[in-house]
């Protein structure tokens, strides 16, 4: 059994999603394996995981769901009647997801928001653009990182 520190980055093999909702908005947890893992071979689908591990992906729910009871906060609920979406549909989601952060980094989406008429939300997204980003990693160059 292979102990990983926490921050540590290892390749995986990407299985499903499963969507929790947090405080009304989509809170997507991307399930994996370690690419090295002595089951790595048998799993490359959510269906895998059934198949050959029946039980886990209930135990990955509940855990979720029941995670943040002992702070005193009620338990989880998920979207898409509690699925674990399979390969694909999970890659579409961190296809989007980086769309969407790469916007929010570059400063494409600031641009884009000067014409929602919600100044909260415009002022949200400023709050969130390319220069408050690159200053919180203490960066002093004015050019947008490079993907």
């Amino acid at each position: 059994m292979r102990i990983v520190k926490p921050g540590e980055i290892r390749p995986v093999k990407i299985l499903g999603i499963l969507c929790m909702i947090d405080e009304g908005e989509a809170d997507w947890k991307v399930v994996t394996i370690d690419a090295e893992d002595k089951w790595a071979p048998f799993l490359n689908d959510i269906s895998d995981v059934d198949k050959y591990l029946p039980g886990q992906l209930d135990a990955i729910r509940e855990w979720f769901r029941t995670y943040k009871i002992p702070d005193g906060k009620p338990p989880n609920v998920f979207g898409l009647s509690e699925r674990f979406m399979d390969k694909a549909y999970a890659l579409e989601v961190i296809k989007e997801c980086n769309h969407a952060w790469k916007e929010l980094i570059t400063g494409e989406k600031e641009r884009k928001i000067e014409q929602v008429e919600d100044e909260g939300v415009r002022k949200l997204v400023r709050k969130l653009s390319k220069s408050n980003l690159l200053d919180l990693g203490g960066g002093d160059n004015d050019e947008p990182p490079a993907f």
